[in-house]
């Protein structure tokens, strides 16, 4: 999926051939992707993904929607925001090519665990990153940092308009592409699985001035994720305190 028109946080092809860029949002290259269920506000509760794995149990307040929910991709957002703001997890995700071009394909030489992408995203000349800090969801261990476009970036994907792009993650067979555009700000959460590979939440906005409101409202829902991390087993408990 690649947000569109109003968002251009680049996720491709994921939840319906949707549109989707990060930041400020252009269209961009988006192929078949698996059908979704239509976004619907949902009643206060507790949750589980239907098709995302690891199986993901969260506690929504009123006033959120799913609006996908696929083996490598869900999307959690405020009703009404669509593909502008929300929660975002990302399974497996790769490091995205820097080539100017903007292909959508992996970066060459840069690992899948947090360990990797971490100091990998931190070393990319077009981004602005927070200081990492340790970070355990669900039972699961990793690193929370905040991210944005450095001011003064101008290298942008062909398909931005002369906006400010910097592509961040590919999905490769999973069939998703992430690329921040813009004004969009991010707090990533990239948790190592038990069995192998990386699990990243993002809590994203097109827009940057409102992240400290978004993160305000996805924390106690981050809080209360566990995750069904083995065969058989429960999903592991959340932490109050666990994502700062």
């Amino acid at each position: 999926m690649i947000r569109g028109l109003a968002s251009l946080a680049l996720v491709a092809s994921l939840a319906a051939t949707v549109a989707a860029c990060a930041g400020g949002s252009l269209p961009g290259p988006a192929s078949a992707a698996p059908s979704q269920p239509a976004a619907s506000a949902l009643p206060a509760g507790t949750y589980t993904t239907s098709a995302f794995q690891p199986a993901v149990t969260f506690t929504i307040p009123d006033g959120w929607e799913i609006v996908g929910d696929s083996a490598n991709y869900f999307q959690l957002s405020p009703v009404g925001a669509g593909q502008v703001d929300g929660i975002y997890l990302f399974r497996n995700p790769n490091a995205a090519s820097q080539d100017p071009a903007c292909p959508d394909a992996a970066e060459a030489g840069v690992g899948a665990t947090s360990f990797d992408l971490v100091p990998w995203i931190r070393s990319l000349p077009g981004l602005t990153v927070g200081n990492p800090a340790m970070a355990t969801v669900g039972g699961l261990p990793g690193t929370s940092i905040d991210v944005r476009i450095k001011e003064g970036w101008t290298q942008s994907c062909s398909f931005a308009n002369g906006s400010p792009t910097v592509p961040l993650f590919s999905g490769g067979s999973a069939g998703y592409r992430w690329v921040m555009y813009g004004d969009e700000r991010m707090r990533l959460y990239l948790l190592d699985l038990p069995s192998g590979g990386t699990l990243v939440i993002n809590v994203d906005t097109v827009d940057g001035p409102y992240i400290d409101q978004i993160v305000a409202r996805a924390l106690p829902i981050i809080r209360s994720m566990s995750f069904a991390t083995g065969s058989g087993a429960s999903p592991a408990a959340a932490s109050p305190s666990s994502a700062p």
